[in-house]
């Protein structure tokens, strides 16, 4: 966890972030076989499908729409760096034949990855979904202060997944960094020869969803979490000018420097972790876990629901955040 820990230090320093740099592509194109859309019968694939495939794209303040595509799982700042892996071992009759696949958002189809090596199987014979990151995504907007919010995005993507597959569940040591690459068969990010000799980017693999050997989808949760769409700014701004803010929100607009949150009904925040080893890490996974488990189910309820990051840490912070959720009671998403 030393890497981490290093990192998490850095991301909560006061330091302002520098210009922006360029992301990189939005996805890595595996090479492998495109497996076809009549295929994804497979309770994982169409999970998969279901939360990543794109439903338009986001639109700037004018309406007008931006090339950023838009999907059902919430992403800080729209970078949407988590990418979609899944392991299938022999056996049991799958519909999805033993491999390593990849899903491609810009296809919207899960490619087999190609393994020259041969294939090497975990323990487990369960299938296994893995979440990874595209750190360029997030790091060339927020720069230092990337990490957290890459443990967001996966966070959000995991509790959607569980909601989605309810009789899945997650290993022992299901977010373990180096257990995620052995079970891809990956190397480190920073080995970026590797990478980029096969014409990829690097990836973080954060964490591991472990299905059981028979899943089957909710279909309710599925329809509940496919049709959430965070509220506009504007439906936020509409509410600001307030008889009277309380300290939640007050406090949340300040330390991340987003006015629009004054325009919310409530707020729920985070405090980020005191400390900053695998504690600490830990404990990040836990805080954007509950706030995605929050998102969820207060959008099924029919309340607006924005995530908020990006907060500014200041030396003195008596409660510094790191996560925050701004809610607009029965809100319409727009």
């Amino acid at each position: 966890m030393t890497s981490s820990t290093a990192l998490l230090a850095s991301a909560f320093s006061s330091e302002l972030p520098g210009d922006p740099l360029p992301p990189g592509p939005r996805a890595n194109r595996w090479p492998g076989e495109p497996v076809e859309s009549a295929d994804l019968g497979d309770t994982a694939a169409t999970a998969i499908h279901r939360l990543w495939r794109a439903r338009g794209h986001h639109p700037r303040p004018d309406g007008t729409p931006t090339t950023i595509p838009r999907r059902a799982v919430p992403s800080a700042g729209g970078c949407y760096p988590v990418q979609w892996h899944l392991v299938v071992p022999p056996g049991r009759g799958r519909q999805l034949g033993p491999g390593r696949y990849v899903y491609d958002p810009a296809t919207e189809m899960l490619v087999r990855r190609s393994d020259p090596r041969g294939p090497v199987w975990p323990a487990s014979d369960h299938v296994e979904i893995v979440l990874t990151v595209q750190p360029g995504r997030t790091f060339g907007r927020y720069r230092h202060r990337a990490w957290p919010l890459w443990v967001a995005d996966a966070a959000y993507a995991l509790e959607a997944l569980l909601r989605l597959v309810p009789d899945a569940d997650l290993p022992a040591d299901w977010s373990d960094l180096a257990a995620a690459r052995r079970a891809l068969r990956l190397p480190r990010a920073a080995q970026t020869a590797w990478w980029l000799e096969r014409g990829l980017v690097p990836e973080l693999a954060l964490a591991r969803i472990r299905l059981p050997h028979d899943p089957h989808l909710d279909e309710v949760a599925a329809a509940a979490i496919c049709a959430r769409r965070s509220p506009a700014l504007a439906h936020f701004h509409e509410h600001r000018d307030r008889a009277s803010v309380d300290r939640r929100r007050a406090e949340a607009a300040r330390q991340s420097g987003q006015s629009w949150v004054l325009g919310a009904d409530r707020v729920l925040g985070w405090p980020r972790p005191a400390r900053l080893d695998a504690v600490g890490y830990a404990q990040l996974w836990q805080i954007h876990r509950e706030a995605a488990r929050q998102t969820y189910s207060l959008t099924a309820q029919g309340h607006g629901v924005r995530a908020v990051s990006g907060f500014c840490p200041r030396p003195a912070e008596a409660r510094p955040l790191v996560h925050a959720i701004a809610i607009l009671e029965n809100g319409a998403a727009a």
